[in-house]
């Protein structure tokens, strides 16, 4: 699958992440557009497969994405 990535606007919109943040915001961004379907609410079985912790992937979806019934959306 293909995505377009603008370097200047991720650099802008994410220059207050950690690097740890910065990593599984990528992950989380590959994960969706990948799957073409929302990031799962489980956020443990999501930060499994990004291998990240929990508490990372959570502050970075509430942060980066918007929660729906069926999942988190970008």
């Amino acid at each position: 699958n293909y995505y377009q990535f603008h370097i200047g606007d991720y650099r802008s919109a994410t220059a207050h992440l950690t690097n740890e943040e910065d990593l599984t915001y990528r992950r989380l961004l590959d994960m969706y557009y990948d799957s073409e379907k929302p990031i799962p609410k489980e956020t443990q079985w999501v930060s499994r497969r990004l291998r990240v912790g929990c508490e990372v992937v959570s502050r970075v979806l509430q942060d980066f994405f918007k929660e729906e019934e069926n999942g988190w959306l970008h």
